[in-house]
């Protein structure tokens, strides 16, 4: 059973699960579908084709699945899928998707975003990640998993964060960074590898100290980037742990030293 405050607005085609609970003044649209055990605090709109699943904690003065601030446009039906367990603090925004982009913004679970956070369309947003507050999101960005980003980062569009990465406050990214990184400044400086995080998360001595000689080869070894896949490939490629890092570097086809 649905608990549902009097004063929430809950469109009649809106398709509920069991045990949300929706508080006061919360707008719930006709094309939003709702798994079980979510919490809608107050204030709270939800509209457009919107898709959440279980046991999200979402603060008052929030909006999801709102229209895209892109003037391209034009009222497409596209989509905003949010996984499980994920917590949206005061006054996040998180926009859909648009049909030039993919036509869907993607959450996964377990993510964190805080206070005024915005992700804009066509976001892909993996799992265990932490957005401090006024951190923001342009449009296309695509983060992995258990990344943190600081308090007041911004990322431009069609940007690529690796997993594990740790950013300080007030960073702005502008260029693809490779997983395990660490980082700040306007523009970004790299700076090391996030070995406290990947300690917490379980890594081995062994693993660590072959990314942190895998981003050596690549940051400051003086090779260009292709040189130094080669050579941490070469040296390392029977470490999965690092071929997670080569594999980025390959995949997202520009020059993350860049």
């Amino acid at each position: 059973m649905n608990k549902i405050h009097p004063t929430a607005i809950v469109a009649p085609e809106a398709e509920l699960g069991d045990h949300n609970e929706i508080g006061p003044h919360c707008v719930v649209g006709p094309e939003v579908t709702m798994g079980n055990g979510n919490v809608l605090r107050s204030h709270l709109l939800i509209e457009g084709k919107a898709i959440l699943g279980n046991e999200n904690q979402c603060f008052q003065f929030s909006s999801l699945g709102t229209e895209p601030q892109d003037l391209k446009y034009h009222q497409e039906d596209t989509l905003l899928e949010v996984g499980d367990n994920n917590v949206f603090r005061e006054n996040v925004s998180v926009h859909r998707g648009t049909a030039n982009g993919g036509g869907k913004t993607l959450i996964g679970n377990h993510n964190l975003f805080m206070g005024y956070v915005h992700v804009a369309h066509d976001c892909h947003i993996g799992n265990y990640n932490i957005l401090a507050n006024y951190t923001g999101l342009s449009g296309h960005v695509v983060l992995d998993n258990y990344v943190t980003l600081g308090g007041q980062n911004g990322v431009i569009q069609f940007v690529r964060i690796g997993s594990y990465c740790y950013f300080g406050a007030g960073t702005m990214v502008d260029k693809h960074i490779a997983p395990y990184t660490t980082g700040y400044g306007n523009r970004i400086t790299i700076k090391s590898v996030n070995v406290v995080g990947l300690q917490r998360r379980g890594f081995s001595r062994e693993a660590i100290n072959a990314i942190r000689d895998a981003h050596r080869m690549l940051y400051r070894s003086g090779m260009n980037t292709e040189e130094a896949v080669q050579a941490i490939e070469y040296k390392y490629g029977q470490i999965e742990e690092v071929r997670v890092f080569t594999e980025f570097i390959k995949d997202v086809k520009h020059d993350v030293k860049k």
